[in-house]
């Protein structure tokens, strides 16, 4: 959200410029954003108006973006569940949780990223994800602007690409299963947030979801 628009008490409109304004005060910029969503969460800001909102009924529930200590610690000071990266594995994502406890949060509902793509066997799942997703996701990570004017980190892409097959569940339906468990044994962590459009064609991107939750799911209920 770049901008979002806040009504006073005199009815005048102002602008909460929340990420225009964290340049300025990295690296306390994350800090004070998620201070600013600590108290909308518990009514103590003025209304703001976002773009993006939820069905009837929803309440927002903030989670941290964690990938490194110092964003560990802002989620832990304030009892918020941590989103941990698809670029990392099962023992970083451990090490952060175990991180997380040592400061004293208390959440237990943490989130982790990932890829997930199913096809009848895993060689077939893992050379159509490396045939598929470099062509989207080198241009989208070209574009990416550090926040405070640092210089851009590069990745070569294939060879993220190559981490994410082995790292995430990309393969058959019974490969995708013992992936997450695995990965829910080893973090403790079992609410998961996936990429599910890795070929970037929007029909196999509906049969994919439809093999998860026809394959792979019922699995993961046992």
């Amino acid at each position: 959200m770049r901008e979002a628009r806040s009504r006073s008490p005199q009815g005048a409109e102002e602008s909460l410029h929340v990420l225009r304004r964290a340049p300025r005060r990295h690296p306390g910029g994350g800090r004070a954003r998620q201070d600013l969503a600590d108290r909308a969460r518990h009514g103590r800001q003025r209304a703001v108006h976002a773009a993006c909102r939820g069905g009837p009924g929803a309440r927002m529930r903030p989670v941290v973006a964690c990938i490194s200590e110092a964003t560990v610690g802002i989620a832990a000071e304030r009892g918020l569940p941590m989103l941990l990266g698809m670029h990392i594995g099962d023992a970083e994502k451990a090490a952060l949780v175990a991180e997380y406890g040592a400061r004293g949060g208390t959440a237990r509902d943490h989130l982790a990223a990932g890829v997930a793509y199913v096809a009848d066997s895993t060689a077939e799942a893992v050379r159509e994800i490396k045939e598929s997703l470099p062509r989207w996701l080198g241009p989208g990570l070209a574009g990416y602007v550090p926040v405070d004017g640092r210089p851009r980190p590069s990745r070569h892409i294939p060879e993220y690409v190559d981490l994410l097959t082995r790292i995430h569940p990309v393969g058959s339906a019974e490969h995708c299963a013992e992936s997450i468990l695995r990965t829910a044994e080893v973090t403790g962590i079992d609410r998961f947030i996936l990429l599910v459009e890795g070929l970037g064609e929007h029909r196999r991107t509906l049969e994919n979801v439809r093999r998860l939750g026809a394959e792979v799911l019922p699995m993961l209920r046992r």
